[in-house]
């Protein structure tokens, strides 16, 4: 259902429709009852644009046709005639809106409210011309009905003269939608950028109807009108659309008023209606130049300003980037796709040459000061913007910086990031002081290999070994060992995370498990740690793995408890290997859930490893990926060479981003029976 706003609209442009439709049929010849000028065609257009997509669409036009009907047949026309013409008009109507609503996107989507713009300009035309000529045989019938002939020239002007009071008053209708619709909406005015001041627009204004008065009366009958063509492009090319609307007004105006009082180039034709329709021809032909060429230089106007906006814009960022750049407490140092320097913030210059001063100007000079960690030169190919650019991956890379007039060197860490090719390519390096962190970085690993046991303990019969690798100067791996009686406990556990914070949680799980240490109840020393740990897991969001084990040297019986690990391993001097399974999830992971105990059995010759995770992704990520370590363990002589031969292989993958930790317990094999080789 239509409500009262959508019922006002329409009653609003039936009457405007209906005022505008009388003051054309004041204008009609004589001979053929056929209005000079018909200013409601434009009206009827704008009507149905503004009820686009409404309820009740059917009632404009039944509105439309009753409304044309009665202002026809109340001005002298037959009722045949006005049914006709109204129907004519109708027609019209809704074929020229049909086409807008296909090309006009713009300006059908703001129904009326949104000025053309000149990528719809070519659209707009068509549809004007496709509803004149589809409307056309109806009003040359319509004609018929009164004279009993078909007059072409009726169908000229009709064509003429819808046409160009479409394209008048649209356009005028539609500049005046959009102002509507900011001052209701409070939207602001685009933009102009300024080709003429407000006193050339009423020059021009005032001028037009002047000059065209004075043409029309001085040349009378010679047909010579084009000159006055310069006027409309004077118009469009110096003033703004909207004001050319106005212009395209005065224009129809004068021609049309001038011709239908006998004055002017066109009353050579042979009749009255031949000459305002060749004068309304005139119209839209100047109306539409100065109409196109005043939307092509808004356009031009807009891109201008969106281009000069943008640059600002451009600016405003460049410089808001510059003064971050500047500030950062990290060096960053850009050079483009050939390794030439492109940008060095102060803090890079402070890094690198130990002053604020700009440096040298030869590329890489800035660089000379370079050193490896252990204080031997680096070559030109490993200097960090040299592995990016070759496609090397650069990340927290720790060289020695020595500025020239700087007596010690600094620990400067690199982290370089290839440029988008679309940007010209490059690389961009940012550096960062490092060398307090790192001096605190060694003493937390020294305080951490503090805490590790110093040597193991003798246990006849049997060979204990470990190595502990930090992927950082500090982790999150931790082993330990301690006699227990006659027997021995061996602990391997693994925090989860990295860093500084793993290893202050991995040194919190050692000495809780020694507080809660149970001898062979290995199952309730887990237990227990775990639950004296519950709030400090919770709080740190984190879980340890754990592989805790006791052996009784005499019968070599290894009760073990595994939480959540599952790389533990039994390699037998008889050639097999057993792997010892996960028996419960992490600490951290099933409060609440009992802890169970296995057993295993070590014969002579048979070695017992356990390892981190850390070594299983040196050894390829998977459980069967180990097995590529066996041949050297089975050919290690001892604890130690086992431990040894672990790290080595894992080492020899690549750089390790995982905590490496491996114990090796093996039991030296009996002198009586000989193992298998």
């Amino acid at each position: 259902m239509p409500t009262r706003g959508d019922l006002g609209l329409l009653a609003a442009f039936a009457a405007a429709y209906v005022v505008a439709a009388v003051l054309g049929r004041l204008t009609v010849l004589p001979d053929s009852n056929v209005s000079l000028v018909w200013p409601a065609a434009g009206v009827g257009v704008l009507w149905l644009l503004a009820r686009a997509r409404r309820p009740w669409p059917w009632l404009d036009v039944v509105v439309l046709f009753g409304a044309t009907a009665a202002v026809v047949a109340a001005t002298g026309a037959s009722p045949e005639r006005a049914a006709v013409g109204a129907l004519a008009t109708v027609v019209e109507t809704v074929v020229t809106c049909a086409v807008m609503a296909r090309g006009c996107r713009r300006v059908w989507a703001g129904r009326g409210t949104r000025a053309l713009p000149h990528a719809e300009l070519g659209w707009f035309l068509a549809a004007v011309a496709a509803g004149a000529l589809a409307s056309a045989p109806l009003t040359g019938l319509a004609v018929w009905l009164d004279s009993g002939t078909w007059s072409w020239e009726v169908l000229l002007l009709w064509c003429a003269r819808n046409g160009g009071a479409v394209v008048v008053v649209g356009t005028v209708g539609l500049v005046l939608g959009a102002w509507l619709r900011r001052a209701r909406t409070g939207l602001p005015t685009p933009g102009q950028v300024r080709r003429a001041r407000p006193a050339e627009w009423a020059v021009v204004l005032v001028l037009t109807p002047v000059v065209y008065v004075a043409w029309f009366i001085a040349l009378g009958e010679i047909v010579l009108v084009f000159p006055l063509i310069a006027l409309s492009v004077w118009a469009g090319v110096r003033l703004p659309s909207p004001v050319v609307t106005v212009h395209n007004t005065v224009v129809a105006s004068a021609v049309v008023a001038l011709t239908a009082h006998g004055v002017g180039p066109f009353v050579g034709m042979p009749s009255p209606t031949s000459q305002v329709a060749v004068a309304q021809l005139y119209v839209g032909l100047a109306c539409v130049l100065a109409l196109s060429l005043a939307l092509a230089t808004d356009d031009r106007d807009r891109l201008l300003r969106d281009l000069s906006a943008t640059r600002d814009a451009a600016q405003a960022q460049a410089a808001l980037l510059t003064t971050i750049v500047d500030t950062m407490a990290e060096g960053v140092r850009v050079v483009d796709a050939a390794g030439r320097l492109v940008v060095r913030n102060p803090a890079a210059t402070r890094l690198l040459l130990g002053g604020t001063a700009a440096g040298p100007a030869a590329d890489g000079e800035d660089l000379a000061g370079l050193r490896r960690l252990d204080g031997s030169p680096l070559p030109p190919e490993e200097l960090p913007f040299r592995r990016a650019l070759a496609g090397e991956e650069v990340t927290e890379t720790d060289l020695l910086v020595r500025p020239p007039a700087a007596s010690t060197s600094r620990i400067v860490t690199f982290t370089t990031a290839r440029l988008p090719a679309a940007s010209g390519g490059g690389v961009v390096t940012v550096m960062r002081d490092v060398t307090s962190e790192r001096q605190e970085l060694r003493r937390a690993a020294a305080m951490q290999a503090s805490l590790l046991p110093a040597r193991a303990p003798e246990v006849p019969g049997y060979e204990l070994a470990a190595r502990f690798v930090p992927a950082r100067s500090v982790g999150g791996d931790f082993y330990d060992w301690q006699a227990d009686g006659g027997g021995l406990v061996v602990t391997l556990a693994d925090v989860m995370g990295k860093g500084p914070a793993a290893a202050i949680l991995a040194a919190s799980t050692r000495a809780t498990l020694q507080a809660h240490a149970r001898g062979a109840d290995v199952a309730g020393t887990l237990a227990g740690t775990e639950d004296a740990m519950a709030d400090d897991l919770v709080n740190a969001a984190a879980f340890v793995t754990a592989f805790r084990a006791h052996l009784d040297p005499a019968s070599g019986l290894v009760t073990y408890g595994d939480a959540g690990h599952g790389l533990s391993f039994l390699l037998r001097a008889d050639g097999t290997a057993e792997r010892l399974l996960a028996l419960g999830p992490p600490l951290g992971v099933g409060f609440g859930s009992a802890r169970e105990a296995a057993t295993v059995h070590v014969g002579p010759g048979d070695v017992l490893l356990i390892f981190s995770d850390g070594v299983l992704d040196a050894a390829g990520g998977s459980v069967d990926s180990l097995r590529r370590f066996e041949p050297a363990l089975r050919g290690a002589g001892s604890a130690r060479e086992a431990a040894d031969a672990v790290v080595a292989l894992a080492a020899a993958a690549g750089p390790q981003e995982d905590d490496l930790t491996v114990i090796a317990l093996r039991r030296e094999p009996d002198p009586t029976h000989p193992t298998k080789e």
